[in-house]
């Protein structure tokens, strides 16, 4: 029987695994998690490594973007998993990876897994008026980049719903919190006279899927004292609300809009 690359999607905590990824993962010699794009809401590598009873090991940026076309050749004599917090095809990183075991000449079975596209209805929005998804990014002094805000000022003018991921820097232990990923986008929109946040209804996303999960809903300001200390975070920047949203944002969060 030949041997193939299974890229799993590990859900947003250790049970989200599904059964199919299960099975696919008795079928490896070798199991890696790739650590550096998120980081489980709740759970550990310790707790995954029990649910399916193999040693696991731990793979950063350089591993991952540099050096896996080893492991890639390796899945030609033997079956391979990489695990992928989320969803496994969210990132461009992992979609590098078909494309070099492709070339390669090395089979892959991609198995999707939970993600925090899967929860936004949680916040009581319509799934369906979500535009792009950006990623808002640490900014430093020669690297400034705003591509994000023009993806949700699009977004914004076309009425749709922005779910904004955060940055991420793992070797420094480091998650972006949402009154940071706010500052930032205040920035920008300063410098290019963007009213945007002065108006835009936000919604904070805290931990979803952990024990700890919150949801908060209010303006700008609002939602710079939500410092909370759960993570991972996300940021929505919601675009027109309609009337049935509203009644859902009330409901669940008790948001009220002022009107």
């Amino acid at each position: 029987m030949y041997s193939m690359l299974f890229l799993i999607g590990a859900g947003l905590q250790p049970q989200h695994l599904t059964l199919e990824a299960l099975q696919a993962i008795e079928k490896c010699s070798t199991v890696f998690l790739e650590s550096y794009t998120s980081q489980f809401s709740s759970g550990s590598k310790k707790e995954l490594e029990k649910i399916i009873g193999k040693k696991i090991a731990s793979l950063n940026r350089k591993q991952v973007e540099e050096e896996f076309l080893e492991i890639v050749q390796q899945a030609k004599k033997e079956n391979i998993a990489l695990l992928v917090i989320g969803n496994p095809l969210t990132a461009t990183t992992h979609l590098q990876i078909l494309l070099e075991a492709q070339e390669k000449k090395v089979s892959v079975r991609v198995i999707p897994g939970i993600s925090i596209v899967d929860f936004v209805g949680k916040t009581g929005l319509d799934a369906y008026k979500f535009g792009r998804i950006c990623t808002i990014v640490f900014q430093e002094s020669l690297y400034k980049p705003e591509s994000f805000f023009d993806t949700i000022e699009t977004n914004y003018r076309s009425g749709l719903h922005s779910l904004c991921l955060l940055d991420i820097r793992a070797q420094e232990k480091r998650l972006m919190t949402i009154p940071e990923g706010i500052q930032i986008l205040q920035k920008i929109a300063e410098k290019r006279m963007s009213s945007l946040f002065n108006k835009a209804i936000l919604i904070g996303l805290f931990g979803m899927a952990g024990k700890k999960e919150k949801i908060v809903v209010g303006n700008a300001t609002e939602l710079l004292k939500a410092d909370f200390e759960i993570f991972p975070q996300s940021l929505i920047v919601c675009g027109k609300i309609n009337e049935k949203e509203k009644e859902a944002l009330q409901a669940f969060h008790g948001w009220h809009s002022g009107d």
